[in-house]
């Protein structure tokens, strides 16, 4: 699939904008004739993510969308602008364009934004671009845009461009694309709608051209942790790094009243169960000694 300009297509948005009213089924949208379409934003896994030193974060983005018999309500396009704030300004919460590819090509597939994602429960959780593509019907949309400036906003957006893409029809809640960040330590991530040129809202399209503000789970907040247990990646004093630091805390914490480690599990380096002397001196032969790493 090649990349295509899109800055006509999507000033072409703004202008069909609709003015006027029409019935649907969704009260909020009256221009989306099925059920109300939504967009969802979701940490991968959910909630907490456990950090590694620049470890990779994933936020895959899923749509739900209802279709009732008539096929003016498949979706035709989507324009997405989002913009992210993390807590911790003192270290980078970024993405970058190696990590979030939109080509097809076989080396660049394994960083696409498109791609599957691994699942405890099932094989893959399924990306509907990537299944497209995987048909080889050429049915995966050619129309992608993707703007970043790596530390605050991204834009995507997908219209579909070629004789035979596939309208995105009835779908309950199906990954639709992921990004990847790369995250330097612990902090919260808040991701939200925005206003980012050359798109000014978030907006889906029907194949009619008429395009409608899907419903969303936005403002949406995931917070990055360290690993329990003395993981080698996981400080105990919530720097993310295993050093003397770790040592002093847990004397702090055993010895001096100190505050204890959060959750206490982080403190059990030697994985014995408990957090006593046994964990400091587990953490000084692997610093300073060669002792084995914290491997729970």
């Amino acid at each position: 699939m090649k990349t295509v300009k899109l800055a006509l297509v999507i000033l072409a948005f703004s202008i069909l904008w609709p003015t006027a009213l029409s019935l649907g089924a969704c009260p909020e949208q009256p221009w989306d004739n099925g059920l109300c379409d939504t967009m969802y934003v979701e940490a991968y896994p959910p909630d907490t993510v456990f950090l590694n030193p620049g470890q990779l974060v994933r936020v895959p983005i899923y749509v739900t969308h209802d279709v009732p018999d008539s096929n003016i309500d498949s979706i035709s396009a989507f324009i997405i602008p989002l913009c992210y704030t993390h807590s911790n300004p003192s270290k980078y919460c970024s993405l970058t364009a190696f990590r979030n590819q939109v080509l097809w090509s076989s080396d660049r597939l394994p960083r696409s934004i498109f791609r599957h994602l691994p699942s405890n429960d099932n094989p893959q959780i399924h990306n509907w671009m990537m299944d497209q593509f995987e048909e080889g019907n050429n049915e995966e949309w050619n129309g992608i845009i993707l703007d970043m400036d790596g530390t605050s906003h991204f834009m995507i957006a997908l219209i579909p461009s070629g004789s035979v893409d596939q309208l995105f029809g009835p779908e309950i809640h199906r990954l639709l694309f992921t990004m990847t960040y790369r995250v330097k330590d612990t902090t919260t991530v808040c991701i939200d709608t925005c206003f980012w040129p050359p798109s000014d809202r978030l907006a889906f399209s029907r194949s009619d051209a008429v395009t409608y503000i899907p419903r969303h789970n936005l403002p949406y907040y995931f917070s990055v942790s360290c690993p329990v247990r003395g993981n080698p990646t996981g400080g105990l004093n919530g720097d993310c790094q295993i050093d003397v630091g770790d040592v002093v805390f847990l004397i702090g914490y055993l010895y001096k009243s100190a505050s204890a480690p959060d959750p206490l599990e982080r403190g059990d380096a030697n994985c014995d169960g408990v957090v006593d002397i046994g964990d400091i001196i587990y953490l000084i032969n692997y610093l300073f000694k060669g002792g084995p790493e914290p491997s729970c």
